[in-house]
């Protein structure tokens, strides 16, 4: 008995071991290893004390008989627990129900050896206290050990996907990066040619400077969580002020925003009001209709952040449309301030036969 205590052990410092020292060489290449070589060592412990024991307790044929049918049962309680209630229980996190089933496991297979054992094989005596104590033992450890090993290759799956996934990151931390890259030279190489042309030609290097505003947008802050109001109000400048010069300044848009000082403080989702003034720009026939007008309005009273744009409706079939500056759509729009104002906002939508009016306000 103390041969067998000793060897228990071992194989739990042995299993400790193994967790420490093999975890992180086999991590990468798959958790596998780590659990075979895990069962392998249990399982030649396991072997090698209790057949040590029931040699020493009957005669050969008799010990021999009564192993296999130790071994059989046991082989099978270690399969049930390791694939069977550890990832239908435990990896579920139903630990009482996992305990539960656990504990009624261990009394049935204690039961079984006590009661059906000596039963089979009468042809040998031993010490009762031995035998029970040998069975309370072994049934014990071998539910322990399957549920430790079960857990651990549940562990180690998690663990491995983890490093898979940090892999997986810093790959698409280093891919954005590398497309943040070629566009910064573009913005400089912009910036260098709006230097260039200003004392020769201010029109065109006013086009070039909205031009590099908006891509700079596009490229960096759309895809931030917010950006203040007044980054936003200069990009619908921008892109307007494209629409004016590719025209000769003969479109009509108006621009009504009072001047406050909250709006370089105040942040919002980017693109929300950019979007919709896009929008009012497809479908007013803007530099296709000669009666197309657009006139927004931004104002903030009372804590209410109030963005109105209103469009004419046209007819016409437009040619001329800039896909480049493509917005959220309103369904997108209103999965947006409802993820980021729930509860807090009131966009509305007004259309009579000639003008279409949105509006969208926002309780800051």
């Amino acid at each position: 008995m103390i041969l067998l205590l000793n060897l228990i052990l071992l194989v739990l410092i042995l299993r400790l071991s193994f967790e420490k020292r093999l975890l992180k060489s086999f991590l990468y290449r798959g958790w596998p290893d780590v659990i075979s070589i895990q069962h392998l060592v249990f399982w030649g412990a396991f072997i090698v004390a209790n057949l040590y024991l029931y040699l020493n307790w009957f005669d050969i044929k008799v010990g021999l008989t009564r192993f296999s049918f130790m071994l059989i049962a046991n082989v099978i309680l270690y399969q049930f627990c390791f694939r069977y209630l550890v990832p239908t229980y435990y990896e579920t996190k139903k630990y009482q129900e996992y305990i539960r089933y656990t504990g009624i496991v261990y009394v049935l297979s204690c039961l079984l050896r006590i009661l059906i054992e000596p039963e089979l094989f009468r042809d040998g005596q031993v010490n009762q206290v031995a035998f029970l104590l040998l069975v309370y033992v072994s049934q014990s450890i071998i539910i322990l050990i399957s549920s430790m090993l079960g857990i651990s290759k549940f562990k180690l799956i998690v663990e491995s996907e983890l490093a898979k996934m940090e892999t997986l990151k810093k790959e698409a931390d280093l891919d954005l990066m590398k497309s943040k890259i070629n566009p910064h030279f573009l913005f400089n190489t912009l910036n260098n040619i709006y230097s260039h042309s200003y004392l020769q030609d201010r029109g065109s290097a006013n086009f070039i400077k909205q031009l590099s505003l908006l891509l700079q947008y596009t490229t960096y802050e759309v895809g931030k969580k917010r950006i203040i109001v007044d980054r936003e109000i200069e990009m619908i400048t921008a892109l307007s002020s494209l629409y004016q010069l590719k025209y000769n300044n003969r479109l009509n848009l108006v621009f009504d925003y009072s001047a406050n000082d909250y709006f370089s403080i105040i942040e919002i989702p980017p693109t929300i009001y950019f979007s919709l003034f896009e929008n009012a720009i497809k479908h007013s026939g803007m530099g296709v209709d000669l009666q197309a007008m657009i006139h927004t309005s931004l104002i903030l009273k009372d804590d209410k952040l109030s963005f109105s744009i209103k469009n004419s409706k046209t007819d016409k079939l437009m040619h001329l449309q800039d896909e480049h500056y493509s917005g959220a759509g309103l369904k997108i729009l209103k999965t947006i301030m409802d993820t980021e104002y729930p509860g807090n906002y009131n966009f509305q939508v007004i259309e009579t036969e000639n003008e279409y009016m949105t509006i969208l306000e926002i309780n800051i």
